[in-house]
C-alpha cells in the first residue's frame, strides 16, 4: 500500500499528515502539528523531528505554502496549445504584476475554460525567493517535494475529494492562515475564481519575523495582557474576514446560487456556525463523515487545520484534481531521471560485477567442457574419419581431402589461423569447420555426379494444373463442379528467386438445388484454396446463375500456384520413404 505525506508551511507554524491508500480510498496515518523558528538557522527543527517521528521517507511528498505573498489574475489568450501557452505565459501576464520583476517569481495558470479559438486562465505568481526558503526548510528537515502548491489548491483538491461540492451550487472555500487568508469560489465543480485577504487569524504580517508586532507581544508581558491583545487581533481579524467574504460573495458571477461557506485553517472564533450574507458558515472536513481512531483523537475546533496538508498527501496518492506545478524553471527538477539517477547508478555497478564474476565463472566451465567434452569428440571423430596411418589403420574417409587432411594436421599440433588462436582452443568450433569442409565435398561430389540440387526444377503448368483438379476432384460430392474450359501458363520465369508461379484459370459451373446453395459453394471452394500450401492468390471473378437456378457459372476463375511448394513436399515424402 502506497503512502504519502503532505507538509503545509506557514510563517510560524506547520501542519503535517500522513495517508496510506490510493487515489480512492485512504486511511489517516498520522496528523501532526508544531513551530517553526524564523529567526533561527534551521527553522525545522520540529518538523524534522515530525518527519522521523513518524518514519516519513523521501519520496511521495507534497508542499503547500503559505498564499499570503501570492498574486491571482485573470488573463484570456489566444491560444489553446498548453506548450504554446507555457512559452507566453509571463509575457503576457507581467503587465499586471507591477510589484515584482517577472524574472523573480513562478507563473502557474489553471484553464478556467476554453474553445477552439482561445482559454481563460487563472494565473498564480509566487515570489522564487518563497518558494526556494519552502523547499530548503523541507530538504534540512529529510524530505524532498517533488512539487509545491499553494493553500487555494491543496484546499481545492480536499473539498472535491471530500464530495462537498455538488455541480448544482456554488461554494466558497475559505482557509484562515496565520497572516492571510485564501479565498476559492467553486462553480458547478470547478474553479471559479481565486483570491487572498492579506489578514490571517494573527493579524496582518507587517513585520514578519519582529516580536514587537508579533502576537506574542513584549518581552516581560503576563499571559492575561497576551491573552488580551490575542483577543483584540483575533477580533478584528474576524470582522475584517467577514467583510471581506461579504464582497467575494457580491462580486462572484457563478451560474449557481452559493449554497454554503466552508472555512479550514486556523481556528477563528466567531466565524464557523455563523452566516455571511444569509449564508451558512460551516466547517471544512476533508476527512468523511466516519474518520479513523486518530482523527477522533483530533480536537473539533482544529480538524480544519489539517485540511490543506491532507489535499498535499492526497496530491501524492493520486487523487487531487488540480495539479499545479510551481516547481518549475530553475527550481523544478530536471526530470525523473533525477530522481533515480543514484539508484540507477547502484544498480548498474552491481549488475557489472555480477556479470562478470559469471563471466569468468562461465570461462572456466567452458574450459572444462572443451578440454574432456568437445575435445574428446572431435578426437574419435576425427580418429573415425582419417584413422591411423602410423599402424595402418584406414579411416572410413580413404582417401580424406586435402582441405580437411590439412586442417585436422593443424588441429592435432595446435596450430591456429590468420588470427593466432589455436584451434584446440575451441574444439566445437573445429567440429563444425570440418563439418562444413565435408558439405562442400559433398556438394562437388553431387555437382559431378549430375545431381546439383542448387539447380530448382521450372515450374510446370501441367502440375499447376493437375493441383487444381484435385480439389475440385476431392470435393466432387460437395460441390458437383462442371468444368467448361481450363488453361494454365507459367509465369515469371528468368526473375528473382520466388516470383515463378502457374496461373490458372478455370471456367466452371457449381450445380445444386438453387443458386443460394451454389453460392455457399462458391464460398467454400475460395476459402478451400487458400487453406492448400500450393495457393498464392486467387481473386473473385465474373458470377452468372444458370436459367433453371440450379447452379452458378463461375467465368474464368484466376488461381497463382507456387507449383515448388508441391515439388518439396514431393522430395520430404521420398526422403522418408527411404529412410
Amino acid at each position: 500500500m502506497a503512502r504519502s505525506c503532505g507538509i503545509h508551511l506557514g510563517t510560524r507554524r506547520f501542519e503535517i499528515v500522513v495517508l496510506d491508500g490510493g487515489s480512492k480510498n485512504q486511511t489517516l496515518v498520522a496528523a501532526e502539528a508544531g513551530e517553526l523558528d524564523p529567526n533561527a538557522d534551521n527553522p525545522g527543527k520540529a518538523l524534522k523531528a515530525a518527519l522521523a517521528k513518524h518514519k516519513v521517507s523521501k519520496e511521495n511528498v507534497g508542499l503547500v505554502v503559505d498564499a499570503g505573498s501570492a498574486a491571482f489574475r485573470r488573463l484570456t489568450l489566444p491560444l489553446t496549445d498548453a506548450s504554446k501557452i507555457e512559452q507566453v505565459l509571463k509575457f503576457e501576464v507581467e503587465k499586471d504584476l507591477p510589484q515584482w520583476d517577472i524574472d523573480e517569481v513562478v507563473a502557474d495558470y489553471l484553464v478556467l475554460a476554453s474553445n477552439e479559438m482561445s482559454s481563460d486562465l487563472l494565473v498564480t505568481a509566487v515570489p522564487k525567493e518563497q518558494l526556494s526558503a519552502a523547499l530548503a526548510t523541507c530538504e534540512w528537515a529529510g524530505a524532498e517535494p517533488y512539487e509545491v502548491e499553494l493553500e487555494t489548491t491543496a484546499m481545492v483538491n480536499a473539498a472535491l475529494h471530500s464530495d462537498l461540492c455538488p455541480i448544482d451550487t456554488a461554494q466558497v472555500l475559505v482557509h484562515v492562515g496565520e497572516h492571510s487568508t485564501a479565498v476559492v469560489i467553486i462553480d458547478g465543480g470547478q474553479v471559479n475564481e481565486m483570491r487572498v485577504v492579506h489578514l490571517g487569524a494573527f493579524g496582518a504580517d507587517v513585520h514578519r519575523g519582529s516580536e514587537e508586532d508579533s502576537p506574542e507581544g513584549e518581552v516581560g508581558q503576563d499571559d492575561a495582557e497576551l491573552d488580551n491583545q490575542q483577543d483584540t487581533v483575533s477580533h478584528k481579524a474576524l470582522r475584517r474576514i467577514r467583510r471581506e467574504l461579504g464582497r467575494s460573495i457580491s462580486a462572484a458571477r457563478t451560474r449557481n446560487d452559493i449554497g454554503a461557506v466552508y472555512v479550514c485553517g486556523q481556528n477563528l472564533p466567531g466565524l464557523v456556525g455563523e452566516s455571511v450574507m444569509d449564508i451558512p458558515v460551516e466547517e471544512l472536513s476533508a476527512f468523511g463523515p466516519e474518520g479513523s481512531a486518530l482523527e477522533q483523537d483530533l480536537p473539533t475546533d482544529e480538524r480544519g487545520r489539517w485540511v490543506v496538508a491532507y489535499g498535499a498527501a492526497l496530491r501524492e496518492l493520486g487523487g487531487a484534481k488540480l495539479s499545479p506545478r510551481l516547481r518549475r524553471e530553475n527550481l523544478t527538477y530536471a526530470g525523473t531521471w533525477e530522481r533515480v539517477e543514484f539508484p540507477l547508478a547502484v544498480c548498474s555497478l552491481l549488475l557489472a560485477t555480477l556479470l562478470a564474476v559469471m563471466f569468468i565463472l562461465q570461462q572456466k566451465e567452458l574450459k572444462i567442457l572443451n578440454a574432456h567434452g568437445a575435445g574428446r569428440w572431435a578426437t574419435w571423430s576425427n580418429a573415425y574419419m582419417m584413422g591411423n596411418p602410423k599402424r595402418g589403420d584406414r579411416g572410413k574417409l580413404s582417401p580424406p581431402p586435402d582441405d580437411i587432411r590439412t586442417f585436422v594436421k593443424k588441429l592435432q599440433a595446435g596450430e591456429g589461423g590468420s588470427d593466432g588462436k589455436p584451434f584446440s582452443d575451441d574444439y566445437y568450433g573445429a567440429t563444425k569447420r570440418i563439418d562444413g569442409l565435408l558439405r562442400e565435398e559433398v556438394a562437388k561430389l553431387k555437382k559431378e555426379l549430375g545431381a546439383d540440387t542448387s539447380i530448382e526444377q521450372p515450374q510446370s503448368a501441367l502440375v499447376g494444373t493437375h493441383l487444381v483438379l484435385d480439389l475440385l476432384e476431392k470435393h466432387q460430392e460437395d460441390w458437383h463442379p462442371s468444368i467448361r474450359h481450363i488453361d494454365a501458363v507459367t509465369q515469371g520465369m528468368g526473375k528473382s528467386s520466388g516470383s515463378e508461379s502457374v496461373r490458372v484459370t478455370v471456367t466452371l459451373v457449381l450445380l445444386a438445388e438453387n443458386v443460394q446453395t451454389a453460392a455457399s459453394n462458391y464460398e467454400a471452394l475460395l476459402n478451400e484454396l487458400k487453406l492448400q500450401p500450393w495457393h498464392k492468390n486467387s481473386t473473385r471473378s465474373n458470377v452468372v446463375s444458370l436459367e433453371n437456378d440450379k447452379g452458378l457459372l463461375i467465368e474464368r476463375l484466376p488461381i497463382e500456384v507456387d507449383v515448388s511448394v508441391y515439388y518439396d513436399q514431393q522430395r520430404r515424402e521420398a526422403l522418408e520413404a527411404a529412410q
